[in-house]
């Protein structure tokens, strides 16, 4: 083991590692993190929660040792309560691969490893980590501290009571999760992490298939054991989910496979604006853009109700785009089931006033009329609700929609589920069933399946 290094006491060296814990591996552990393990580190630095699910053997257990160390050498008298669902995986393969890290650390000196605890030689009560098998609904409570991390692994089979006191503690400003695991479990709030409270956490999904470490013989040996299409591929490979609800009506991982954290830049032939104006309470008024009807733009979000002022920012929306794309044809297109009618009204005056005539404004109505996507599909639709996800549901299913990378949407149209009707036709939850199990309206997705929608209009279809 080295001797610490006396500029690893430096104030400004510990700031600075503090907020670069890809430097501090590198630096001080000496370890080389790759390019799917450092985007992890930073959000460990930059957001409070980070949830990641992966197939096996992507070095997960490394870089939750890394977190550990980096943690406890960065802040003054920090808390690191680690668990997982068995003693094998926290002691065998979690514990024991912090001790290996720390033996090789520059400044593996500052602290002792033992079986229970892993700690500052000059502050062990009050400076440590510590393993506890998540067996027992406290077995993370009672960690009082200003810096506190909690490293949750095989987070998929860490049960919602244990996960509960976790949650609570995480309210203290300067606390913060780490959470990974194959993902093998539809139910539960590391599930819930990557679907429907997405938006609170820092996400990652790392695919075996694309991680240096993983080796092609393993996955080969998985494929011919149990088949591409299972679950058992899906879980331990792909790092999926098993096999999507049957009632969700789009798959998640054709949603996160077409979300780009790097959009594409074009100049658009035509824009199409999909416009959802919230109701009530917690909703969301979006302006959701796209561009040729298969590059989504980042959305616009507001948190009112003033339909005045909401008409003020498509104005602006389609004057930015007017001045940047030389008056492209452009398509706005509005929920008008409710206060939406009167952003309709007004914004058609302002087109007509100004006399813009590559811009057109149409209503649009959730609930309406169903029927096919096209006349040969052998299913129907009960309205136009599903009309409209349906067009975005085959656009991502063969890969001809690029989304604007982003949680809340991803939850929202992933969390959407249907049914078939008596008349065998599909039908899609209703906002108010999907409020009842704890959701929020999906109003990022509606604006953008109105924004995909092809309204019937002569003389200004625009097909690419």
């Amino acid at each position: 083991m080295m001797s610490v290094a006396p500029i690893l006491f430096e104030p400004h060296v510990i700031r600075y590692y503090a907020d670069h814990p890809i430097d501090y591996v590198k630096e001080v552990i000496g370890a080389t993190p790759d390019n799917h393990q450092g985007p992890i580190l930073d959000s460990c630095a930059s957001r409070p929660l980070t949830s990641v699910r992966s197939g096996h053997g992507i070095g997960k257990s490394a870089v939750e040792s890394w977190v550990i160390k980096w943690f406890m050498y960065s802040r003054p008298f920090p808390k690191v309560p680690c668990t997982a669902p068995t003693k094998h995986q926290l002691h065998d393969i979690l514990w024991a691969e912090l001790n290996k890290w720390n033996r090789q650390s520059a400044d593996g000196d500052l602290f002792e490893w033992t079986d229970e605890r892993f700690y500052h030689k000059a502050h062990r009560e009050e400076w440590f980590a510590v393993p506890r098998t998540a067996v027992k609904a406290d077995a993370l409570q009672g960690f009082h501290a200003e810096h506190v991390f909690y490293v949750l692994d095989e987070a998929s089979g860490v049960s919602d009571k244990i996960f509960e006191p976790v949650l609570g503690a995480l309210s203290t400003e300067g606390a913060g999760l780490l959470a990974c695991g194959n993902p093998t479990q539809l139910a539960g709030w590391f599930f819930d992490s990557h679907n429907k409270n997405r938006g609170m956490y820092s996400v990652f999904h790392v695919d075996g298939r694309n991680s240096p470490r993983v080796s092609k013989e393993f996955v080969k040996m998985i494929i011919d054991m149990y088949g591409e299409d299972s679950d058992v591929f899906r879980v331990r490979v792909a790092g999926d989910f098993p096999k999507a609800m049957p009632d969700s009506f789009v798959p998640l991982d054709w949603i996160e496979r077409n979300s780009l954290k790097v959009p594409t830049i074009i100049y658009p032939k035509f824009i199409d604006i999909g416009v959802d104006v919230a109701r009530y309470g917690d909703d969301e008024s979006v302006l959701c853009p796209v561009f040729d009807k298969k590059y989504q733009q980042k959305s616009e979000i507001y948190n009112h109700n003033d339909t005045m002022e909401l008409t003020g920012r498509s104005v602006q929306m389609i004057e930015r785009y007017n001045e940047k794309y030389n008056n492209r044809p452009t398509r706005v297109k509005i929920d008008c089931d409710g206060l939406g009618v009167g952003v309709h009204d007004r914004l058609k005056e302002i087109i007509d006033q100004r006399r813009w005539k590559h811009v057109r404004v149409y209503e649009g109505h959730f609930g309406g009329s169903g029927g096919r996507l096209k006349t040969d599909d052998p299913v129907s639709f009960a309205n136009s609700t599903g009309l409209m996800w349906g067009t975005l549901r085959e656009g991502l299913r063969h890969n001809n929609i690029s989304l604007w990378y982003d949680d809340q949407q991803i939850s929202q149209i992933s969390n959407r589920k249907y049914r078939v009707n008596s008349d065998g036709e599909i039908e899609l939850e209703r906002k108010e069933d999907m409020k009842k199990r704890g959701l929020k309206s999906p109003d990022r997705a509606d604006a953008l399946v109105l924004a995909l929608w092809e309204p019937r209009s002569k003389g200004f279809s625009m097909q690419v």
